[in-house]
């Protein structure tokens, strides 16, 4: 008997463009504030306008790019308050969901964040993009262990507008180490399985990753300053 194996679904034109922009916002090809023309990244990717103005749509609905009548295309910036507002929402929800996670996690997740957190640890000869996905795995499977869905789809908020505000941290900078400690004291709280260690752990995480980055963009705008 022959068996029909179902052919993978071809990505439309559109998503390729869309993952394009985002990836490149993500990467710093594009910049905040930058013009996105939309000539040069059809003769980049070689497609029409049509799936670059459906792109463009939907981008500028996940709040990456803004587009103003009569000027163009925009890649979206955040003000420093913008990201403080960023950070403290950020704070409330992955404190809720280490909370949750350390109140059902398995012997085998546990395991399983270990193994994610040994190639952050370990992993200092990769580029901060690789380093930012690992990092990205640890924090994307407390949500799914926490195993609330609404969790989840917050999550996807969250990574959109990590996008406009991530930078690559590197194993030489400072923060690298003080994050890595505070991985691991997160680790070791959904270990106990104590959801209150487990909740001010991980927003106390948070709340050093932004002012860290609230921190570098004063310093972004003083250098910005002097330099006029």
């Amino acid at each position: 008997m022959k068996i029909n194996k179902s052919k993978p679904l071809r990505r439309s034109l559109t998503d390729e463009v869309r993952d394009h922009i985002r990836d490149g916002i993500a990467e710093g090809r594009y910049l905040p504030g930058e013009w996105l023309k939309e000539g040069a990244i059809g003769k980049e990717l070689k497609v029409s306008r049509t799936p670059i103005r459906e792109a463009i749509r939907i981008l500028e609905a996940e709040g990456l790019i803004v587009m103003e009548p009569w000027k163009g295309i925009t890649v979206a910036t955040l003000s420093r308050r913008q990201v403080s507002d960023f950070y403290a929402y950020r704070e409330m929800i992955e404190g809720l969901a280490a909370e949750m996670a350390a109140r059902v996690i398995t012997e085998e997740e546990i395991e399983g964040l270990d193994a994610i957190l040994l190639q952050l640890e370990e992993g200092r000869d990769q580029t901060g993009s690789e380093l930012a996905n690992v990092n990205e795995q640890f924090h994307k499977m407390i949500f799914d262990i926490s195993a609330n869905r609404f969790l989840n789809q917050s999550l996807e908020v969250i990574n959109t507008a990590k996008i406009l505000i991530w930078k690559p941290v590197y194993p030489t900078h400072k923060r690298w180490d003080e994050a890595q400690r505070e991985h691991r004291k997160l680790f070791d709280a959904l270990r106990a399985r104590d959801p209150i260690a487990a909740k001010a752990v991980a927003q106390e995480h948070v709340r050093s990753a932004g002012m860290t980055r609230v921190a570098a963009m004063v310093s972004e705008e003083l250098e910005a300053d002097n330099s006029k």
